[in-house]
């Protein structure tokens, strides 16, 4: 094997392993404080706003309206995978225990490996391919505009889920369960 198919599988290794390691995770349940439930979101949005404005210069000018297109679909992804999520509400914690079924975590997961196996297929594996002059990937209009695309799916599927559990959260009923002393 050469140096560059060892990178290559270990690359994949990695990925896999975080990917299976994530899903693990997922398939527990999760403590989501409400306070805090949008940190992630917002910085896979300003991930997904870099590598948007990334796309737009060296592949497609219309790589930002990919994203907004991606965005709305994400958005009912996730608001269906809300669908197909166990909670319970804390109220007086302000906290939602989530537990992501399994169609879920693929939604997601299956969204955002179908964007990077495109970017693999068309582009090579990370380092293979082309660098244009200023030092952003070459790539061609349509790969932007599907990369961005997904890669917005992904990001909204995040803020849909979250805003389901938000909206789950505002309508339980405000009730605290007292323990007899």
């Amino acid at each position: 094997m050469s140096p560059q198919q060892i990178q290559t599988v270990v690359i994949i290794g990695v990925i896999v392993v975080l990917l299976a390691f994530r899903i693990y995770r997922q398939m527990r349940e999760q403590r989501w404080a409400l306070g805090s439930m949008w940190v992630m979101p917002i910085i896979i949005a300003l991930v997904v706003i870099l590598v948007v404005a990334g796309d737009t210069i060296t592949g497609s000018p219309l790589a930002p309206l990919a994203a907004v297109v991606g965005l709305a679909i994400g958005f009912g992804v996730g608001m269906y995978q809300g669908n197909h999520t166990t909670l319970r509400v804390d109220k007086p914690g302000k906290a939602v225990f989530v537990k992501v079924h399994p169609i879920g975590i693929a939604l997601v997961t299956g969204v955002l490996l179908l964007r990077f196996g495109i970017r693999w297929v068309v582009g090579g594996a990370p380092g293979q391919g082309a660098v244009g002059a200023n030092g952003l990937p070459v790539i061609t209009p349509a790969e932007a505009l599907i990369g961005s695309g997904l890669l917005a799916v992904a990001l909204g599927s995040l803020i849909g889920i979250r805003w389901y559990v938000k909206r789950a959260y505002d309508s339980a009923p405000n009730v605290v369960t007292q323990t007899p002393t």
